[in-house]
């Protein structure tokens, strides 16, 4: 059975632009669909208005956009959008962040509730948190365009705007990498991916948007991305057919009623709001071009905690990435791409309004639950291999096929090294570090104002295995481990984290070094084979 942690690692180099990177412009090659593709499968969803900037303001769109070299809204454009709809709407409050980008960017974002929030992140009681993000990479430019014509149709639909904001208070950052959008590229200035810092926390922004999501603290997330329209694969001559992938946090150490909601609930309604609109769809994938492969393989959307998608999830949310057929097509089948991004925000939001009672009940009871919950915790996992039929496009006959492809499927993944949850996790004041990227995370850390003397079990590491590669500049570690019994003696400021908090399943994944995204896996905490691993486990 093949780990998460190999596939992660035969994936990493897709989180890059292809080729060397420099400082800043990092844009794709264009390839963009043919006349005769287009035409057949992708062609504009007249019905459906979009009421972002890009369609109300064409005026405003770069010159440069159709060659891939920039976005269609400009920051200054995006900034005068959301503030002029916000400042009609009573019920709408433009905010800038008290944080700025890598380059000095600004983060405006949009609290939309029936409460006035009185200068506060306060969500209305008894009522839905819905955070909804997009542009974490800065060359997807049909999700932030999307989220912004979410914005536009709830200005334009009252009646639309009161159903959702009876049920739920919203809070929208249309646009999580600014920095990216104006070099029109994937990463952030520094050319670290934003999508791949949920645990190990690299970049000062990512510090802070986490944080700024924390303090809303949401139960239901939608981060709005695009995908590669014209990857190929087979003989070079199949590419993607689904207008849209899309995919739930998969982490096992979420609840899994929370889960269950996920994928019964949320997954099946946005599928046939897709399909009710016109659009295909599929399970998010990642595989590479699969050219010079005897068979295609695609690997469902991982449970990764270094994903957004995950990171959000541990936090115990409904959470989903949105992945429109977009990338390296510039502004080929622009509005089709928004559209379906705009369909899968609507059908998240309305799966949640219509369905109030029982996700909020869900999801109150289910954290409750996990925080107070003594079951196993899951290190590792891996998915389950199988040969299923996938729809490419045959770009050759300009028709839908669907061959069979070798599928690591993730819904759900397979537990494969569990460990009992601990107390607590006791941290040396030594490695203060750790304690404050815990707290980005939102978690409590609890300086001891005295010497901590008592059992702990502490883990020894039996085997070490490094990468061959690098990842975002770290060699990747693994490592196996055995428990060792012992008593410790640490000195007064060190930490104690307890595991009876809704967040800590992010702990989890950064703290148990044989996890994929660990503190170990990534080198923030360098271990060798007979080394005793320096964060404890105290038992109940």
């Amino acid at each position: 059975m093949l780990s998460l942690q190999a596939l992660a690692l035969g994936l990493a180099s897709l989180s890059f632009v292809s080729g060397q990177s420099q400082y800043g412009e990092n844009q794709r090659t264009l390839d963009q669909d043919s006349e005769e593709v287009q035409r057949a499968f992708f062609q504009p969803i007249d019905d459906i208005e979009l009421l972002g900037p890009a369609f109300t303001r064409p005026e405003t769109i770069p010159s440069t956009f159709p060659a891939g070299q920039d976005g269609p809204t400009p920051q200054r454009e995006l900034e005068y959008f959301v503030r002029s709809i916000a400042e009609r709407n009573d019920y709408m409050t433009y905010r800038e962040a008290d944080f700025k980008s890598e380059e000095g960017r600004s983060f405006p974002y949009v609290v939309l509730s029936k409460q006035s929030t009185n200068g506060t992140l306060e969500s209305g009681s008894g009522k839905l948190r819905v955070w909804l993000q997009a542009a974490i990479h800065g060359d997807e430019p049909a999700g932030d365009q999307a989220l912004m014509s979410f914005l536009g149709l709830l200005y334009a639909n009252a009646t639309y705007a009161d159903y959702l904001l009876d049920r739920m208070d919203i809070l929208m950052l249309h646009r999580y990498n600014p920095d990216g959008v104006s070099y029109f590229q994937r990463t952030l200035a520094t050319n670290f991916d934003p999508n791949r810092d949920s645990i190990k926390l690299a970049r000062q922004q990512t510090r802070d948007i986490k944080t700024l999501f924390n303090s809303w603290s949401p139960h239901i997330s939608g981060d709005m991305h695009e995908f590669g329209a014209t990857t190929t694969y087979g003989e070079g001559n199949l590419v993607h057919s689904s207008d849209a992938l899309f995919s739930a946090a998969k982490n096992l150490n979420i609840h899994p009623e929370i889960r269950k909601l996920s994928e019964d609930l949320f997954a099946t309604s946005i599928g046939q709001g897709l399909e009710d609109a016109g659009f295909r769809w599929r399970p998010y994938i990642t595989g590479g071009s699969s050219e010079d492969e005897d068979i295609i393989r695609l690997n469902e959307a991982g449970s990764d905690a270094r994903i957004g998608r995950n990171g959000i999830g541990l936090t115990q949310t409904i959470s989903f990435l949105f992945e429109t057929r977009g990338i390296y097509l510039a502004d080929q089948e622009f509005q089709r791409r928004t559209a379906c991004g705009l369909t899968m925000i609507t059908s998240l939001l309305g799966a949640a309004a219509s369905n109030y009672e029982q996700v909020y009940s869900t999801m109150t009871s289910a954290i409750e639950d996990f925080i107070s919950s003594d079951d196993d915790i899951v290190v590792t996992d891996s998915p389950t291999i199988e040969m299923r039929e996938y729809p490419f496009v045959n770009i050759d006959t300009v028709s839908i096929v669907r061959p069979k492809v070798e599928f690591a499927s993730t819904t759900p993944t397979n537990a494969n090294l569990t460990r009992l949850r601990p107390e607590a996790y006791l941290i040396p004041r030594a490695w203060a570090d750790i304690a404050e990227r815990l707290r980005v995370y939102g978690l409590e850390v609890q300086e001891l104002e005295y010497a901590y003397q008592g059992p702990v079990e502490a883990l020894n590491v039996t085997s070490s295995t490094l990468s061959e590669t690098r990842y975002e500049g770290a060699v990747l570690q693994t490592v196996e481990t055995r428990t060792v019994n012992r008593e410790i003696s640490l000195p007064p400021g060190s930490f104690w984290v307890s595991t009876q908090q809704k967040n800590i399943g992010l702990a989890f994944n950064a703290l148990e070094p044989e996890n994929i995204d660990s503190y170990v896996t990534f080198g923030i905490i360098p271990l060798e084979e007979n080394d005793e691993y320096p964060i404890f486990r105290v038992m109940g």
